[in-house]
């Protein structure tokens, strides 16, 4: 089958989707670890045990970003090689996570490139 452009296309969303979440993941972080310092140091004593509420909202947030992000890009370096398809459909899926409309335009443009990934295994 001749190659299109359509694995090279879902190959860049990924990859600019998950540079997307590493970097959405980064205020996220320190978000998590401010806001908790702040409400720690609050001087009423009856606030400071809400300090880790930040911490557990914002911090398993961040790590879904940057973990999601790391799967886009590998995901996306497979699309462009168009060696694994299935790890190219998880690293779209993951993309869905780091900028929602490019996410889902690169599970699309995944989809619809798998037989290019046949024809090279």
């Amino acid at each position: 089958m001749a190659q299109t452009s359509k694995a090279t296309v879902a190959g860049v969303l990924d990859v600019v989707s998950g540079i997307s979440g590493i970097v959405g993941a980064i205020p996220l972080f320190v978000l998590a670890l401010v806001g908790s310092g702040l409400l720690g140091t609050l001087p009423p004593p009856e606030v400071r045990p809400l300090a880790f509420i930040p911490l557990a909202l914002f911090l398993p947030l961040a790590i879904l970003c940057f973990v999601s992000g790391i799967i886009a890009i590998a995901g996306g370096i497979a699309a462009f090689n168009r060696s694994k398809w299935g790890l190219a459909m998880a690293g779209s899926i993951a993309a869905v996570f780091g900028f929602f409309p490019l996410g889902i335009a690169a599970v699309v443009f995944t989809i619809i490139a798998e037989p290019e990934f046949r024809s090279v295994e």
